[in-house]
């Protein structure tokens, strides 16, 4: 499948659904149209294969906790290395991993649940997100979370 069309049936029915919510006066808020224009940026470069460095901050598995070298390819989690410990993480364990697609899913998602929450920040020059606190609903406990994503590299053929 194209690159640039992967995810985006599920974009343009969270703009729809977000234009949806702002019917009369209200445009789309500051939250949503930063993602839709980071997401924009990232898409724009094309990248299905690349490396970056992750931390997510949860109430999940310890081996998410750690700093990880997460590298992507075909736009799929191909590699991790856990960085603290300088192990690679069990093929079986990719999935709890995310590719900057799967950040950007899980943002939009997260985005259109009307969060208590939502403070995301983008890199300037391909548009992923590079940090995010989360938290879906100040009535439930330890279904917050936080994420660190940084040096992304695009893979070297």
């Amino acid at each position: 499948m194209n690159r640039r069309l992967r995810g985006v049936p599920g974009f343009v029915i969270l703009l729809a659904w977000m234009a949806a919510a702002g019917c009369g006066d209200e445009p789309l808020g500051p939250e949503a149209k930063s993602l839709a224009t980071a997401r924009a940026r990232w898409e724009s470069a094309g990248l299905e294969d690349y490396a970056y460095t992750y931390r997510m901050s949860c109430f999940c598995p310890p081996q998410l906790l750690e700093n990880a070298r997460v590298s992507v390819s075909e736009g799929k989690v191909s590699a991790v290395q856990l960085l603290e410990s300088d192990i690679p993480a069990p093929p079986e364990t990719y999935d709890v991993y995310a590719t900057i697609d799967d950040l950007f899913d899980r943002l939009a998602r997260d985005l259109a649940s009307d969060p208590a929450v939502f403070e995301v920040t983008y890199d300037a020059s391909l548009g992923y997100p590079t940090s995010a606190r989360i938290d879906i609903s100040e009535q439930i406990a330890d279904e917050e979370y936080s994420f660190a994503a940084s040096d992304l590299v695009p893979a070297t053929p």
